[in-house]
């Protein structure tokens, strides 16, 4: 009887024991890093815009039998990264420059000048040179990542913009506007530095 009793008491308790444990949600352990962003990494060839350059990192992913097109295609975002920077600003700063002169000057002034700006930049960036070339080991896939880097200096390529808005107006065009091409250069430094600011 005795035995029993304990078998019981021992039995009821295992019960207990099973039923409390199985009622608690099992909460899964998390593993934290300390960094709301888990594990992060710079970029290979990271550059970036100072007072002085406009940068960009292009990346591209491809096989690695086609490492000249995988080489080609990231220089490419490169490029596209830095001309969409540079037109930008271009385009703020004739917005700015339009409201100075008004609108009496008329808009084929403003279409010269965007114009004249347009294919500078476009030449320029696609004469860029790289500053760094980085290839990522090959994957499992058989795919390779290439990244790319340019920089293109901004007092340079201000200058060549001046220069060509300058040639492209007429003399008629400068005097209604009282074009000067050294203060347009230097309005459009001030605009590329603004931009730097702005996108920080």
């Amino acid at each position: 009887m005795k035995k029993t009793f304990l078998f019981l008491i021992l039995t009821a308790s295992i019960l207990v024991f099973n039923v409390s444990c199985g009622s608690q949600k099992q909460v899964p352990q998390q593993k934290t890093s300390g960094s709301p962003f888990g594990d992060v990494y710079e970029v290979p060839c990271a550059v970036y815009d100072n007072n002085e350059e406009f940068a960009a990192t292009g990346i591209y992913r491809g096989s690695m039998n086609q490492k000249g097109e995988v080489h080609k295609f990231a220089l490419q975002n490169a490029q596209s990264i830095i001309r969409m920077k540079i037109k930008h600003a271009y385009k703020g700063m004739v917005s700015d420059y339009s409201s100075t002169i008004g609108n009496n000057a008329g808009n084929d002034i403003e279409t010269k000048v965007t114009m004249a700006g347009d294919q500078i930049i476009d030449a320029v960036v696609n004469n860029t040179s790289e500053c760094c070339v980085k290839f990522s080991s090959v994957g499992d896939d058989g795919h390779i990542e290439c990244y790319v880097a340019i920089r293109i200096p901004k007092n340079d390529l201000s200058e060549k913009i001046a220069k060509e808005v300058s040639n492209k107006l007429s003399d008629d065009e400068k005097m209604r506007i009282n074009f000067n091409e050294s203060q347009y250069r230097e309005q459009m430094e001030k605009r590329f530095e603004q931009y730097r600011e702005e996108n920080k």
